[in-house]
């Protein structure tokens, strides 16, 4: 045995791979003997030899939170003298840069927040509750009355203002508000976020149109020449009767009720003329006969106004019998043509004859309910608020109502009020015609040489009685006056109020009565 040059040991005839195997089992023992060692007697720990291990700065998570409904939001997140990362499971981060720090968070629709952050969080997680924008406003009409029903979009979200005319959007970003409402004129407001509140008007759809029959609609040559005859003029509103006050239906109507009283007649399809009337530009009206209707109360008698005695149909001077206002069955049907029609695409329906019975000797009908003004107004309304329920928003409503109402103190026996009328449908469309007043209205021996000034006066008396939202929108004539005339007249009521629609039994309107394009 030798003394290596390394001071270890070799034996006699030991190879160099036997020497690898001492040192590596040499190694294996000494912790053993050590440990043995440690047992008997133990030895003194030098504390400085212990180090912990190296770590950097922690990595914080952000999480941002909407403070409406706590879900995570997509935001964007400023931190004063980091860089943004992201972790494993996608969660914003960044590393704390070993000094105080300003993180700042922002996500569209809600409110900026920020904070100080002297020391990394115990937990390395840093949570913000971003609480939503809220734009609040005030949707009215021309002359400063709530508008209900209006859609009020901004971005992607959407409410409705209320009878108040009030909306509120959540979460609101920054845009343009769109307003949208059946009747009326869309408008667009801009909001650049700086105000939490936000007022504003819209006006009225302005309607020149004209009255198009069934049998008109239902003619393809005569049809053909109306479509272009609204080319070429300023025309922009068809009113297609789709049943009209002899209770003629003029399409294939699925409501049974039609077919049951043999009351429809093939003229049109109602989808092709509404794809015409698109195809035009054509703001579509659906009028509807709302009470007179023979050929329904001859079949549903329990529910029509019958002649004194209570066993026979009362009918009026021209032979045509009606449905009892007074009894809420009878309103089913018209509001259910009609909503066949605001689904096929109408944009407005207009009933007529939504009153009680006139055109004969009224004192010998008889009907559900006491022949009151009280019921009798009551009951229109009641007629009128349940087919603004079904219809509305899908399509706009109006009613024809007596141009006499809108000078008389009274309902005039049909039960028509326009100020309670105007707080329940769109629009009002008083039957202006000349014709209707008799020899010394307003101390003029014959009305017709004084056609302008009726109107005109019927209106201005109108206006100051309406109550709500509604709007005037009045039917004229075409006969027994010059086209000079009724171009005056026109003229006229465009001044004091939103359109006008004509009124021919055969559609036939001359160039010379109508507005240029």
């Amino acid at each position: 045995m030798r003394a290596m040059g390394n001071g270890s040991l070799r034996f006699p005839g030991q190879t160099a791979s036997m020497t690898r195997l001492i040192r590596i089992l040499a190694f294996a023992i000494a912790p053993l003997a050590m440990a043995v060692a440690g047992c008997t007697s133990p030895a003194p720990l030098d504390a400085s030899s212990l180090r912990p291990p190296e770590v950097g700065p922690p990595t914080i998570e952000v999480v941002v939170l909407a403070g409406d409904d706590l879900s995570v939001l997509d935001a964007k997140i400023t931190v004063e003298g980091a860089s943004m990362i992201e972790t494993d499971e996608g969660v914003p981060a960044f590393v704390w840069p070993q000094a105080a720090t300003t993180i700042e968070v922002s996500a569209p629709g809600f409110v900026s927040e920020s904070e100080v952050a002297e020391d990394p969080p115990r937990e390395d997680l840093i949570e913000f509750r971003l609480e939503p924008v809220v734009l609040s406003g005030r949707v009215s009409t021309h002359r400063g009355i709530a508008l209900p029903g209006v859609e009020v979009t901004l971005g992607v979200h959407t409410d409705r203002t209320n009878d108040d005319g009030l909306f509120e959007i959540v979460r609101a970003a920054p845009g343009n508000l769109l307003l949208t409402r059946p009747t009326w004129q869309d408008s667009i407001v801009p909001w650049d976020g700086s105000t939490s509140e936000i007022d504003t008007t819209m006006e009225p759809f302005v309607v020149h149109g004209v009255r198009v029959g069934g049998s008109a609609a239902g003619d393809p040559e005569h049809w053909q020449r109306l479509l272009a005859m609204a080319d070429s003029t300023g025309i922009n509103a068809f009113v297609v009767d789709v049943k009209d006050e002899f209770g003629t239906v003029f399409h294939d109507t699925t409501v049974d009720a039609a077919h049951e009283a043999s009351a429809v007649t093939l003229q049109y399809d109602m989808t092709e003329i509404v794809a015409d009337m698109d195809e035009h530009d054509l703001y579509k009206i659906a009028r509807v006969v709302a009470f007179q209707d023979t050929p329904m109360a001859r079949t549903e008698p329990d529910h029509a106004v019958l002649d004194e005695g209570g066993s026979d149909l009362w009918y009026t001077r021209n032979g045509d019998a009606w449905m009892d206002p007074t009894d809420p069955v009878s309103y089913e049907y018209p509001v259910a043509l009609a909503d066949e029609a605001c689904r096929a695409g109408f944009d407005e329906i207009q009933f007529d004859f939504a009153s009680f019975p006139f055109g004969g000797d009224v004192s010998t009908a008889i009907f559900d309910d006491e022949y009151t003004e009280e019921i009798r107004v009551a009951s229109i309304q009641a007629f009128l608020k349940r087919a603004y329920l079904v219809l509305s928003p899908k399509c706009g409503v109006a009613a024809s109502v007596l141009g006499i109402t809108l000078e008389s103190g009274t309902d005039e026996g049909v039960g028509q009020l326009p100020g309670l009328m105007s707080r329940t449908i769109d629009v009002l469309s008083p039957m202006l015609y000349s014709t209707n007043y008799g020899a010394g209205w307003k101390g003029y021996a014959n009305p017709n040489d004084k056609a302008g000034e009726i109107v005109e006066s019927a209106l201005v008396s109108g206006l100051s009685k309406l109550e709500g939202f509604a709007y005037y929108r009045p039917w004229l004539q075409t006969w027994t006056i010059s086209a000079f005339d009724v171009r005056g007249i026109q003229r006229r009521v465009d001044d004091r109020v939103n359109g006008w629609m004509l009124w021919s039994n055969a559609a036939s309107y001359p160039a010379e009565l109508l507005p240029p394009q």
